[in-house]
């Protein structure tokens, strides 16, 4: 058959209007299940996805039902604080869980989740966030991947779960995964430092000179949002819910920066401090060029048993 008489054939056939419907519609649910099954394919498409999963597989571990303290938070408390160390100075079994500044607090109440389902006699909680964290708006993310059915719905509307689930965008980030692990490349440009226990820092440094601080370097924009108050509330509550020894820290920052944030604490300690209704330890954690790894609140991991000894000297006194 030619292609024009093809064209005449198809021209001429009629489609009754009810198979073109479901026909439409079998086709469109096809389409949004390889979405949400490439999803659910949870591949390790990017950062927060390699330190997610690498994270997780500590609590999976058989040896984390002996965990007494777990430490939570952001890439700032990854970076400073080494569990093992952290465990020969208190005597207590400690895993660093922390996960990066995307995922905010919400992230840092999913991993406790997490931890406390496998592991209900964890006594002790470090959370360590970044002192920039104030302003950040809420993670989604941290929501639709850490929270149960019924907490998303009450915290996500309708829209942004569908969106998340059945996004055409997981066809273009798999694609590229897939392409790159063909080209045995690092599909995600991430990896995992298991020396240091974190993901693996740049290569240029403050500690390097491989990068330089901005003299004008300041937290003074920085306050708190609606959401991280919200945040921090539900965090809480479940500490307390759960008779859970909460203790929130700083995360460590660039001297330059800290000098520069006198308006910021000044802020911190008229509007932040009262938001507290757990341990908070209101220490400054300030740093010289020399300690900052690849950000401002990094320290360089040659320096993470130093940092870990300054938070455990601050820390130890409330832990049960």
């Amino acid at each position: 058959m030619s292609f024009q008489n093809f064209y005449i054939l198809i021209s001429k056939t009629k489609i009754r209007p009810k198979s073109f419907l479901l026909v439409s519609i079998l086709f469109t649910v096809i389409i949004m299940m390889c979405f949400f099954i490439l999803n659910k394919l949870d591949l390790n498409l990017n950062g927060n996805d390699v330190i997610r999963n690498y994270q997780l597989s500590k609590i999976n571990d058989s040896d984390f039902n002996d965990v007494s303290t777990v430490i939570i938070g952001d890439s700032s408390g990854g970076n400073a604080i080494d569990a093992k160390y952290f465990s020969k100075l208190t005597k207590h079994k400690t895993k660093n869980l922390s996960l990066t500044g995307s995922w905010g607090v919400s992230g840092s109440l999913g991993m406790l989740k997490r931890a406390y389902t496998k592991n209900p006699n964890i006594k002790n909680v470090i959370i360590i966030h970044g002192l920039d964290v104030w302003s950040r708006n809420s993670s989604k993310e941290s929501i639709l991947e850490f929270f149960s059915l019924s907490e998303i719905i009450d915290e996500i509307n309708i829209s942004s779960l569908f969106s998340y689930y059945f996004n055409p965008k997981e066809v273009l980030w798999n694609s590229r995964y897939f392409i790159k692990k063909m080209l045995n490349l690092n599909a995600s440009g991430w990896e995992i430092d298991l020396q240091y226990d974190y993901i693996q820092q740049k290569n240029k440094r403050y500690s390097n000179n491989g990068k330089n601080i901005n003299n004008e370097s300041s937290l003074n924009s920085v306050k708190l949002s609606n959401d991280k108050r919200k945040e921090l509330n539900m965090f809480q509550n479940f500490c307390h819910k759960n008779n859970l020894n909460c203790i929130f820290a700083n995360g460590p920052i660039h001297q330059t920066t800290s000098n520069n944030s006198i308006l910021f604490y000044n802020y911190l300690r008229s509007n932040i401090y009262n938001a507290f209704t757990i341990t908070y330890i209101d220490k400054i954690f300030e740093y010289d060029n020399y300690k900052m790894g690849d950000s401002k609140d990094h320290i360089d991991v040659k320096y993470k048993d130093s940092t870990t000894y300054d938070y455990f000297l601050e820390i130890n006194k409330y832990l049960q």
